[in-house]
Formats: C-alpha cells, structure tokens, sequence
C-alpha cells in the first residue's frame, strides 16, 4: 500500500504536466490574439489559461502529498533526524 502512493502519484505529475503545457499554448495564443487585437477572445483564454495552470499546481500539490505520505511511512521523520543532527 505504502508503494501504491507513490505509483499513484506519477499519473497525477503527468496530468499536471499536460494542463501545464496547454495553459503554456493558450497563454501564447491569447497573447497572439492580443497583437491582433481581438481583446476579449485573449482575455477569456487568459482566464482559461490561469484556470488549466491552478488545475495543474492543485494535482501537483496531490502528487506531492501522496509521495510524502509514502515516505513519511518507510523512513523517520526529517524533524527528528534534523534535531538530531543540528548544532
């Protein structure tokens, strides 16, 4: 079970690094857009840009805190082996 999480969190930093990479182009298209001076189509794809880049900072955040619930069960808390090795 311990593993699962951290299998668990590679689709999760897969689908992050998707949304990121489509806020990436859309932020690129809503700026071509603005160039050419269509201001409301670049302002709602900069609104959906930043909503596809939110979606992918929240999966990452998911991955993440499965990853160190995996680890905080395998190995001892970094606090106590920091107290132990500090000053």
């Amino acid at each position: 079970m311990v593993m699962s999480n951290h299998h668990d969190a590679m689709p999760l930093r897969e689908q992050a690094m998707e949304a990121l990479q489509e806020s990436t182009t859309m932020l690129q298209v809503a700026c071509n857009l603005l160039e050419q001076g269509n201001k409301k189509e670049a302002d709602r794809l900069h609104k959906a840009a930043r909503t596809k880049r939110n979606v992918s900072v929240l999966l990452m955040a998911k991955a993440n805190a499965l990853e160190n619930e995996s680890e905080g069960r395998m190995s001892p808390r970094y606090s106590d082996y920091d107290s132990q090795t500090a000053h």
